[in-house]
């Protein structure tokens, strides 16, 4: 009967440890500060970055964006502990270039700052007091130097707090995001190739491609597809696609000579059907010996 207690004792013992446990990784408790009264950066979604990572990570999809649109991307703060803030508490936040660096080191990122044009966050935040958390925002607007092709991050610290201290491991964090153009997706890609080898000559089509943003009006095919012999498969050809103000569509990124539309077939219109969300290209690369390529390419669902 004695060790029946002590087993029991022993369990509830180890259940309350591991509740303990579990309360300070929902508050992100900074174990090292050895206080009740620690300010820092709660989560705002899941933390992507690696275990290795002095920072953590957080990520913002900000979905299908156009010039000049805003989006707000949640920055918690926290009062973190086992009671609440016994007094309004000030915290000021500001820019931590040192710590994206370290960051991208770490995780052997390549994150970068937005423009000033970009981004803005509140230079401070009020925890009320009887609170623990204070949510505000960080808003991004897809100005004109928005670029599509780097991968944006603005790293925040909390410079100072107006009692208590600053958490030792979550004093900083990175607050990483990104958008789509309304072009982005996934297409049905069927055409027509004349090519040199028999073999790739002929019509195709694949359902599933994928086109990745690269500008405000710009996606890059992933690979082009065509039938070898009856099967799917691709040629390392990556056209990107431009929508012009009319709707023309002018293509780039091409190898050897590339032209567009194809050197066979020069007053072909490459184009996009807002309506329909298709595209119609032609195309052609290798001067010497022309692969002349026909696109129609019909949006599918997003990425």
């Amino acid at each position: 009967m004695k060790k029946i207690q002590i087993n029991i004792l022993l369990l509830a013992a180890l259940l309350t440890g591991l509740s303990a446990c579990l309360k300070k990784d929902a508050m992100n408790i900074d174990p090292d500060s050895g206080t009740k009264n620690v300010v820092e950066f709660a989560n705002t979604g899941d933390n992507l970055a690696s275990a290795a990572s002095k920072y953590p990570r957080f990520y913002a999809d900000l979905g299908t964006v156009s010039t000049g649109q805003v989006s707000a991307i949640k920055l918690n703060l926290s009062y973190s502990g086992i009671e609440t803030a016994s007094q309004d508490i000030t915290v000021n936040l500001a820019l931590d270039t040192a710590a994206l660096s370290l960051y991208n080191v770490t995780d052997g990122t390549g994150y970068t700052v937005p423009p000033t044009s970009v981004y803005k966050f509140p230079s401070s935040v009020i925890i009320k007091k009887g609170t623990q958390l204070s949510q505000v925002e960080i808003i991004v607007t897809i100005a004109s130097d928005f670029d599509f092709n780097k991968s944006y991050a603005v790293p925040l610290k909390i410079s100072s707090v107006s009692t208590g201290m600053v958490s030792n491991n979550f004093g900083s964090a990175i607050y990483s995001f990104g958008g789509r153009n309304k072009y982005d997706g996934i297409y049905l890609v069927k055409g027509n190739v004349t090519h040199p080898n028999a073999a790739y000559t002929g019509p195709f089509v694949d359902d599933e491609v994928a086109f990745n943003t690269t500008g405000a009006a710009t996606i890059a095919m992933k690979a082009q597809p065509f039938f070898n012999n009856g099967t799917l498969a691709t040629f390392d050809v990556h056209p990107v696609f431009t929508v012009n103000a009319d709707n023309s569509v002018t293509v780039s990124g091409l190898p050897d000579g590339g032209m567009a539309p194809s050197i066979s077939d020069p007053t072909y219109k490459n184009r996009y059907d807002p309506a329909t969300k298709t595209f119609f290209i032609s195309y052609s690369y290798n001067a010497a010996v022309p692969r002349i390529i026909y696109d129609t390419c019909v949006y599918v669902k997003p990425r």
